[in-house]
């Protein structure tokens, strides 16, 4: 379990754009001391990049070959030459679900929130509350202080939006456009945190595809029942927000795709989804027309 890693910077538009730049050129980046000037953030903040980019698994740690370098995954080669603004919703959908997946440990408060938490709505004081509750009972000798900037960065990457009366504010959360989470005042005075179900455009049909093959592939099975995907961790109804209805629309349109169709088994009076056999990356070198061949070294 890791906390409060992202030295309480919430990603920010461009940061995954800047750092797979940076990466791709350099394998040292990080450990450089001109790092800062050259994607003009902060010290702290490319700390806190660094975080981000292994979060959500566009890059890996390589310290095979003496001194630790960096090099983009082949999510991360693939975002790199194919939408490294991330301005397809379903991009950020993908990184959205490797930080909540967390295989790394390197991000527990978004995998328990979207995994283990309940509440569909809560205010900051009692989600903080409820956070630290769990952490006592898994973990030992965490500070209170981290728990929270852990609950107030959760709540950023989720809400911070653009300002509306500055079209140069570039410090809004790319993850805001996928509607997950969403603050509003309470009759109380506070701010609610409401968990929201977004829609299934909102998210993407290719990622909701991504994290089924990705379930798959992890969990050695090829069919897949609706009660899982419903209410199973690591699955679109946990991962995504999603109601029962918004799945079954995602998998009737699946049923469909041309290359890689799903379908629908009935056994023992359940509904299941049989997975085709194609690995989550082959798809979605697929879905966003690109080979690992077409990159020079």
């Amino acid at each position: 379990m890791a906390y409060a890693r992202h030295q309480s910077f919430y990603l920010r538009d461009k940061w995954i754009s800047k750092g797979l730049k940076a990466i791709n050129e350099s394998p040292r980046f990080f450990y450089g001391d001109e790092g800062p000037e050259e994607i003009g953030l902060g010290k702290n903040m490319v700390q806190s990049l660094r975080f981000w980019m292994l979060a959500t698994e566009v890059i890996k740690e390589d310290k095979t070959n003496g001194p630790t370098e960096h090099h983009l995954t082949e999510l991360g080669t693939l975002l790199y030459h194919k939408d490294r603004l991330l301005q397809r919703n379903d991009s950020v959908s993908i990184l959205h679900y490797h930080l909540v997946r967390n295989r790394e440990d390197l991000a527990t408060v978004f995998s328990w929130y979207f995994n283990t938490y309940k509440e569909t709505i809560t205010q900051r004081d009692s989600l903080l509350k409820s956070f630290i509750t769990w952490v006592n009972n898994n973990d030992k000798g965490v500070s209170p202080k981290s728990l929270k900037r852990d609950i107030d960065c959760l709540v950023q990457l989720y809400t911070k939006q653009a300002g509306e009366d500055d079209p140069e504010d570039f410090i809004f959360s790319p993850f805001n456009k996928l509607r997950l989470l969403k603050e509003e005042p309470s009759e109380e005075g506070h701010e609610n945190v409401r968990k929201v179900t977004p829609t299934v455009d909102d998210i993407g049909f290719i990622a909701l595809y991504y994290v089924l093959l990705s379930y798959g592939e992890e969990n050695d099975v090829s069919l897949i029942s609706l009660d899982e995907i419903t209410s199973e961790s690591f699955l679109l109804g946990k991962v995504f927000n999603l109601s029962r209805n918004n799945i079954i629309e995602a998998l009737n349109k699946l049923t469909n795709h041309k290359q890689f169709p799903l379908e629908y088994v009935r056994t023992n009076n359940l509904d299941n989804i049989r997975l085709p056999r194609v690995s989550p990356f082959d798809y979605l070198c697929h879905e966003y027309d690109f080979s690992m061949g077409q990159v020079t070294v």
